[in-house]
C-alpha cells in the first residue's frame, strides 16, 4: 500500500515554548456542563438533577439530548418532551457522555486538523475513561478520579489539533509513514508530546497532582510492580491499554477470541484479579461502550 511521504525538505518547524505556553493560557476554563457531565459519568449513585440543571441551561443541548431520545434507534418517537424523560429513556450516563462531548467540543470550537477525528478520538477517550473506572474497582483506587483521568489522558491531542493544527497533521502523517506512535512522532514534529500538554493543561484546571502526572506519563515504559498497590499512573495505561486493544480487536473486544487475548497479556497479572473477573470487566467495559457510543 502506497503511503503519501512526509515533508522532509525543511526542518520540522518545533512549537516554541513560548507558543505552546501562549496557547494553553488561552483555553477557556472547562464549561460546568462538562463538570456535571463527569461527575454523572464517575459515579455510580451521582444524581441526575445536577446533569438536568446544566443541559436545560444551554437550549442547543436540550434540543440534541431530545433529538436523540426521540430517535428511531430508541423507538420513542415523539413520546420525550422533557430532559428528565430523556435521562430515564436513555439512562443518565448516555446523556451524559453526549453532555461531555458537546461541551468539551463547543469549548474549543471547530477542529480543522487534517487526519484528526472528534468522534474516533472521544470513542478511545470513552473507552479508556470506562476501562480506567472498572480497574480501578479491583484495585481499590477512587472510582471518579479514575474516570476523569481515563478522560483527560489524552486530551493534549485535542488541544495540539486546536492550537496547532499544521503541525500536528503532520505529526499524524508521519505515523503513517513510518509506523510510529503518535506521541513519538509529536516529539520530532512539535518537540513536545500530547501527553506533555494534557498534563499541563490538567495543572491549569486544576485538577489533583496524580492526575496531571498520570496524564503527562501515560506512554512511558514503566514497569508494574506485581503485588503492590497501583497508582493511578499505572491504571491509565493499563486502561489505555485496554481501550487500544478493545478498538483493535475485529469483534470489537466482545468475542472469546479478544477475551482470551486479553487474558493472555501479562499486563493483567500485577492485578488481584481472576480470570473471570476479568473476563465480566472487559464485558461490561464494551457493554457500556456501546450504549454509550450511540450518543
Amino acid at each position: 500500500m502506497y503511503v503519501e511521504p512526509v515533508e522532509s525538505a525543511a526542518p520540522p518547524r518545533h512549537l516554541k515554548p513560548a507558543t505552546l505556553a501562549r496557547c494553553i493560557g488561552e483555553l477557556p476554563s472547562l464549561p460546568g456542563a462538562f463538570i456535571a457531565a463527569v461527575e454523572a459519568l464517575s459515579k455510580d449513585d451521582a444524581p441526575a438533577s445536577t446533569c438536568i440543571e446544566a443541559i436545560e441551561r444551554d437550549q442547543a443541548l436540550s434540543v440534541r439530548i431530545l433529538r436523540l431520545a426521540n430517535s428511531a434507534f430508541y423507538g420513542a418517537q415523539g413520546q420525550v418532551a422533557s430532559i428528565g424523560d430523556a435521562v430515564q429513556m436513555l439512562g443518565l450516563r448516555t446523556v451524559a457522555s453526549t453532555l461531555a462531548a458537546i461541551s468539551l467540543r463547543s469549548s474549543f470550537g471547530a477542529v480543522r486538523c487534517e487526519g484528526f477525528s472528534f468522534d474516533t478520538y472521544w470513542r478511545h477517550t470513552l473507552c479508556t475513561a470506562i476501562s480506567a473506572r472498572e480497574l480501578a474497582r479491583i484495585a481499590s483506587l477512587d472510582t471518579g478520579e479514575a474516570f476523569l483521568l481515563g478522560l483527560l489522558h489524552d486530551v493534549g491531542k485535542l488541544i495540539l489539533a486546536i492550537t496547532s493544527p499544521e503541525l500536528e497533521a503532520q505529526a499524524l502523517r508521519l505515523c503513517a509513514a513510518e509506523g510510529l506512535a503518535l506521541h513519538e512522532a509529536e516529539q520530532r514534529v512539535l518537540g513536545v508530546s500530547h501527553a506533555e500538554v494534557g498534563a499541563t493543561v490538567a495543572q491549569q484546571w486544576n485538577f489533583p497532582a496524580t492526575l496531571s502526572a498520570a496524564i503527562a506519563t501515560h506512554h512511558l515504559p514503566a514497569s508494574i510492580p506485581e503485588g503492590e498497590r497501583l497508582t493511578f499512573s499505572h491504571l491509565v495505561q493499563l486502561a489505555n491499554h485496554m481501550a487500544h486493544g478493545l478498538e483493535a480487536a475485529p469483534t470489537g473486544g466482545a468475542g472469546p477470541e479478544a477475551e482470551a487475548e486479553f487474558l493472555m497479556d501479562p499486563m493483567w497479572s500485577v492485578l488481584d484479579a481472576s480470570e473471570p473477573q476479568l473476563r465480566r470487566l472487559t464485558q461490561r467495559v464494551v457493554s457500556e461502550l456501546s450504549v454509550m457510543s450511540c450518543a
